[in-house]
């Protein structure tokens, strides 16, 4: 509107500083509340309420979601680091196993943040039956107390607002006597009213506002929400690496980082990124995510050129130096890929600075590029390692991997695949001395699924379970860091018969990787897929050894517990459950995790851990799913409860990759191994660095993981000069005083703490 009809945005403006137009939801666009992450949300309230700030010269006071599909349970601390206390939507309302009990009710995160919440009963109505809205009333007054009702009226979605028509009915209504008094208004002073009443007696919900419905929106459009979680990670790691090659000088354009934030930001709107938008969208948005991905990459790539000529390099003679980084805020161990140039054949072998040859592995990426793997020991905590490229072949080096034609093994596990059905019969624990499966694993189901209404929303599972047909297994990998093992599979639907010549030609098949990497405590699987079905879901199953009866799901900056039994009344709806990076079951000495790189629907039912990967709705978009996909996840096991294991750094490390590029020889102030920024302890996740919005300083964000209150030490490359406690609007809060480079602060059980800094 401001840019394609600014006459008609400068009437908006000025209705609103009329008081006729109103400001609500502080977001950049209406999203989806459980798919982005917490990076994501920051992001969110911070360009929204900036832009009307700028543009209206207010933010927004209320968070208005109504149309989203469920809401994560950290949204009211996001709304309230936002300057945002009071939350409206209607969707929980079409919930179809309970009924929500609440109309009027204090929404409580984990952190303790809360925000009034107001349930009108549709955002839709045209005032076109009367007896219904004193139907309503009776109904409001009778679950609240409250004898004043906000009635959100208008055509809705499709259609805007209110109508001449529907003014003139209200206005009609208004003049019958015996009809309860009608009033005009706005949100905010019916909120304001709500306020100001006693709210002593008002309930508090204090977990996620699950819908029991549109549950295929976790899963529907698959390259969409693979493109949001790698824009994602992409754009955070280009954010804090360009925040620290600009402070040893480099420029770069942060319009740019911007624009690519806002494409990620739009294709987050509740009907885009849950997959329930006609086709013609998904090919717009493929477009806004490839030039989100080119600018990200750009910066990104310039950034840790940067860095790199900064480290004295200049010692390392008759090799080609090569600086990992890490993005992440704790020192990890985890596989580096050299890209090498196009057509390069060469051989080449990995060496640390002192000479020590590290067991590396040339894999061919397609036809004419390759890439050297290695395993990067302790690369510091968001900071970067050193070491060697030298055109020469490896020596042979022993490792733990071991490969056959059905098994493969490292010091850490023992995977057996059965030779007739393909399937994962057995993960062996040699940690532990622990079986992970109760039977096969890896196994992909092929599930009919027809829904009643809503197809691209809805999951109608009808418990018909299809079979695949094993082909064929075969090593395909076999070498010092990494092992793989792949299994083949087809299918055709059951009964169905196809064109002569073709007749049971399948229709769609499957590659399915197991791979061991030397020294890494995860078990990686990446299936690729041609996927032609329809009215077809695709899920994988992992029956572990492992039972209780909750399991934990990530959700943006925290976690949420979801009954495994779906006997209690409000569990049984939460059969398809959404998640980030994972989830795990724990019983008091062992647990496992199910990570995924791209996929957030998840379904645990006793001990069958099932995460759901396709669909193939014929509605709205009947292309929808079909084609080629890649998609990866991996298990992780560990002693003890959830919440004593190294489950969310194993998450983040899955999706956010070391990054490893090529330098000279060159003499520079960096050491060769450094860490820019750490945070202790360990319960605390540093997820962004970035430049401010509106001046030059640093915005640091962190949160805490296992729900204990906690003194932090920030450990920075310099001495700040200013140093405060912020929000997600990046606005100064109280001062904190640095002790030379180390800060110290507290920090709540799980919350979301934001940091200002300026050197």
């Amino acid at each position: 509107m401001q840019y394609q009809q600014p006459e008609l945005f400068q009437k908006i403006k000025d209705k609103v500083n009329e008081g006729r137009w109103e400001i609500v939801g502080g977001m950049w666009i209406e999203p989806d509340c459980n798919l982005p992450s917490g990076e994501s949300w920051s992001h969110q309230l911070l360009y929204g309420q900036k832009y009307f700030e700028k543009n209206f010269g207010r933010k927004a006071l209320i968070g208005w979601n109504p149309d989203s599909f469920g809401y994560n349970w950290n949204l009211p601390m996001f709304l309230t680091n936002s300057g945002i206390d009071v939350f409206i939507t209607q969707k929980i309302g079409w919930n179809d196993t309970n009924v929500f009990p609440y109309r009027v009710f204090w929404w409580e995160s984990p952190d303790k943040s809360k925000v009034l919440t107001y349930f009108p009963f549709d955002y839709v109505n045209t005032i076109e039956n009367p007896y219904r809205l004193i139907d309503w009333l009776r109904q409001f007054e009778s679950n609240t107390g409250f004898t004043k009702l906000l009635i959100l009226f208008g055509v809705g979605n499709h259609g805007g607002g209110p109508s001449i028509e529907m003014m003139g009915r209200i206005d009609r209504l208004a003049q019958l006597d015996i009809f309860p008094k009608i009033e005009f208004g706005t949100a905010e002073s019916y909120l304001n009213w709500l306020k100001s009443q006693d709210l002593s007696e008002v309930p508090t919900w204090d977990s996620e506002l699950y819908l029991e419905y549109h549950r295929g929106t976790l899963t529907t459009q698959s390259n969409t929400k693979k493109w949001n979680r790698k824009s994602e990670a992409l754009l955070t790691t280009t954010e804090k690496f360009s925040t620290l090659a600009n402070s040893l000088g480099f420029t770069f354009n942060k319009t740019d980082l911007n624009d690519a934030w806002e494409n990620v930001l739009f294709n987050q709107f509740h009907d885009i990124l849950p997959g329930s938008s006609i086709r013609e969208v998904y090919i717009d948005a493929d477009k806004d995510y490839r030039e989100s991905n080119k600018i990200g990459s750009f910066i990104l790539d310039n950034s840790l050129d940067f860095i790199s000529k900064q480290i004295g390099t200049d010692k390392i003679k008759n090799a080609v130096p090569i600086v990992v980084f890490n993005p992440l805020s704790w020192e990890r161990t985890d596989v580096a890929a050299v890209q090498l140039s196009e057509g390069d054949l060469n051989d080449y072998s990995i060496f640390d600075l002192v000479g020590n040859e590290i067991p590396s592995q040339a894999v061919a990426k397609d036809k004419y590029e390759r890439e050297v793997i290695f395993i990067a020991d302790q690369v510091p905590a968001l900071g970067y390692k050193t070491y060697q490229l030298k055109k020469q072949k490896p020596v042979a080096q022993n490792t733990d991997l071991k490969i056959s034609d059905n098994s493969l093994e490292n010091d850490l596990f023992k995977i057996i695949v059965c030779k007739k059905c393909g399937w994962v019969k057995s993960i062996f624990d040699k940690r532990n001395n622990k079986e992970l499966l109760t039977d096969f694993g890896n196994r992909l189901q092929i599930l009919e699924d027809k829904p009643s209404a809503w197809d691209a929303w809805n999951i109608g599972l009808t418990g018909t379970e299809y079979p695949s047909n094993f082909r064929k297994m075969e090593i395909v990998e076999q070498g010092p860091v990494r092992t793989v093992l792949r299994t083949y599979r087809d299918y055709l639907q059951p009964g169905v018969k196809k064109e002569f010549p073709t007749e049971d030609f399948p229709s769609s098949f499957f590659t399915q990787d197991i791979i061991l990497y030397n020294r890494l405590d995860r078990i990686d699987f990446k299936t690729d897929v041609e996927w032609w079905e329809d009215k077809t879901m695709l899920k994988v199953a992992f029956p572990v050894n492992v039972t209780d009866t909750v399991a934990t799901y990530e959700i943006p900056y925290g976690t949420i517990q979801r009954s495994t039994t779906l006997k209690a009344q409000w569990d049984k709806g939460k059969w398809e459950a959404p998640a980030h990076r994972w989830a795990n079951v724990s019983q008091n000495d062992y647990g496992i995790s199910l990570l995924n790189k791209a996929k957030y629907g998840y379904d645990i039912k006793g001990n069958v851990m099932r995460l759901s990967l396709l669909r193939s709705p014929k509605w709205p978009d009947p292309t929808a799913d079909r084609g080629t996909h890649s998609i990866e996840y991996a298990l992780y096991s560990h002693e003890g409860k959830v919440m004593e294991s190294k489950t969310t750094q194993r998450g983040y490390e899955y999706n956010y990759p070391l990054f490893a590029t090529m330098t000279d020889a060159h003499k520079g102030k960096l050491p060769t191994e450094y860490s820019f920024v750490e945070i202790s302890p360990s319960n605390l996740i540093l997820t962004s660095i970035k430049m401010a919005e509106d001046e030059d300083a640093w915005i640091i964000q962190l949160y805490e993981t296992k729900g204990q209150d906690t003194e932090a030490i920030l450990t920075l490359p310099n001495r700040p000069n200013k140093i405060c406690l912020s929000n997600f609007l990046e606005e100064d809060g109280a001062s904190l005083k640095p002790e030379v480079n180390k800060v110290m602060f507290n920090v709540s059980a799980h919350s979301v703490l934001t940091l200002k800094l300026k050197f």
